[in-house]
């Protein structure tokens, strides 16, 4: 039988518990990590715009040089365009969308042709 299961009136006390000490971590942890990633955003946002001629020139090659910008890119469409959208509309491999998503740059052992 799993403990407290049959002891109600000690629950309140251990919910109390948890959400404080998550509450605890949440001040202490989360505005560090928001300034770090909304740091990283700004840069990659920043980079794109400077790669594309703020967004007047967005060619393969482009996408080539800095494959990086591909989730700006996808993100500055209204709304934003889900992964599995571009990847559906371009008729594109999803690791081809997935590896300059995630790893910054295209697949090592895609032919060009099919990066093209």
């Amino acid at each position: 039988m799993p403990i407290n299961l049959d002891k109600p009136a000690l629950w309140k006390a251990d919910i109390a518990a948890s959400v404080a000490q998550f509450n605890e971590w949440f001040l202490a942890a989360a505005p560090r990590a928001y300034r770090t990633e909304r740091s990283k955003a700004l840069d990659s946002v920043r980079s794109a715009f400077v790669y594309t001629n703020d967004h007047r020139s967005c060619t393969p090659e482009i996408l080539r040089v800095n494959p990086g910008t591909l989730p700006v890119l996808r993100m500055s469409t209204s709304p934003p365009l889900a992964v599995d959208r571009l990847i559906g509309l371009a008729e594109c491999s999803p690791n081809l969308v997935k590896v300059m998503e995630k790893h910054k740059r295209l697949p090592p052992q895609m032919p060009a042709v099919e990066v093209d």
